[in-house]
């Protein structure tokens, strides 16, 4: 005769669904760990405005290979640098004495404002000052049978703007736009990945960004 022992059989249902509830143990599909999302390439609007009426235009782009390899013939302590950025796009506009409609640049600067952006500019380049002649400088006058100096018609001074902004992914630095422009020369720098003002200071005459002057990049919000 076959005794059957209830209580064990029922333990055993307990016990086996105590286990099952622990995902671990369960053979049963457990759902994909959600996956990181990558952040859009970062783009600028406005550029085709520019191009239209530019005598030169050339644009030229670093992906992450090309940056990683460049990276390599680079200066040890900026090597870092390269190894946070994902892309790296430049954009030269050259112009006629002409120049072009000043609305195109200032729509590409403007879409800029706000939406996680913080404004970063140098001081915009001024004429420099007018030399006093030698003669005045120590009170000498016209030299007799001396042939007058014929003066050269001065280059009208084209003052150069530099605008910098980066973009914020919490407290760090993901993104950053730079805009070099006068009458003559548009250059916008588009840079992806991580990266601070004063490792752009590093990377400037590289890559194509323009070697714009001055150290002091100011917060402009």
């Amino acid at each position: 005769m076959i005794h059957r022992r209830p209580g064990l059989f029922a333990s055993a249902i307990v016990i086996g669904a105590v286990f099952c509830s622990i995902p671990i143990l369960c053979a049963q599909d457990s759902a994909p760990a959600p996956q990181a999302v990558a952040p859009a390439p970062l783009a600028v609007q406005g550029l085709d405005a520019l191009g239209a009426q530019a005598a030169l235009a050339t644009d030229m782009t670093f992906n992450e290979s090309m940056l990683k390899a460049a990276g390599q013939m680079m200066p040890e302590e900026d090597r870092p640098i390269i190894a946070k950025l994902r892309s790296i796009k430049v954009h030269n506009f050259k112009y006629s004495a002409a120049g072009y409609d000043p609305a195109a640049l200032e729509a590409v600067r403007a879409q800029f404002s706000g939406n996680g952006w913080s404004h970063l500019v140098t001081k915009q380049t001024h004429p420099p000052a007018q030399a006093a002649t030698a003669g005045a400088s120590v009170g000498i006058g016209p030299v007799e049978g001396a042939v007058p100096a014929t003066a050269s018609p001065a280059r009208p001074f084209d003052p150069t703007r530099t605008d910098v902004w980066v973009r914020m992914d919490h407290s760090n630095f993901d993104g950053m736009v730079v805009v070099v422009g006068n009458q003559r020369n548009v250059n916008v720098v588009v840079i992806d990945g991580m990266i601070s003002p004063l490792d752009l200071l590093h990377l400037r005459g590289h890559f194509g960004i323009p070697r714009f002057g001055g150290d002091d990049l100011e917060d402009r919000q």
